[in-house]
């Protein structure tokens, strides 16, 4: 079931894990940051953008101003699925809004989490435009939606 209105790019299946709850066995806000982080990295991977080949071409991912908004918990021991959703890529393409849902065994949306993802260089530390055989992934999705 998915809450976007945009169509799902990628989606995983996971199981809440020790080291991601707190003393009350509820998964902690660190352990969605890190999910969220590790299907956009597997994402890549999959679409042929290992940390190897990505190194050699000097161009990097930096995250920033996440938000996580919380509807149920997920719990210690529990499967839960995760979706990556590209919500906009802003100007000069040098700019991703995605967002990550998070749900839990019954597929409930549990949490949300927003990120805005910059591409940029290793050699000279600005941003810019994600090469095109990597941006093509995020853009799939717009292509279909345009009708006419």
């Amino acid at each position: 079931m998915n809450h976007s209105n945009s169509k799902p790019m990628f989606k995983r299946k996971y199981t809440v894990k020790g080291e991601d709850v707190n003393d009350f066995m509820v998964m902690q806000n660190a352990a969605y940051l890190k999910y969220a982080s590790k299907i956009v990295e597997t994402f890549l991977f999959v679409n042929g953008f290992t940390s190897l080949k990505m190194n050699k071409s000097k161009v990097g991912l930096q995250k920033s101003n996440d938000q996580i908004k919380h509807l149920k918990n997920l719990m210690f021991t529990k499967p839960f699925s995760v979706e990556l959703v590209c919500k906009e890529i802003g100007l000069c393409q040098q700019k991703m809004s995605v967002e990550v849902y998070f749900y839990n065994e019954k597929e409930e949306l549990s949490t949300k989490v927003i990120r805005e993802l910059f591409w940029f260089d290793y050699t000279t530390w600005q941003a810019l435009t994600p090469p095109k055989v990597i941006a093509k992934h995020f853009l799939q999705q717009e292509r279909f939606k345009r009708v006419g």
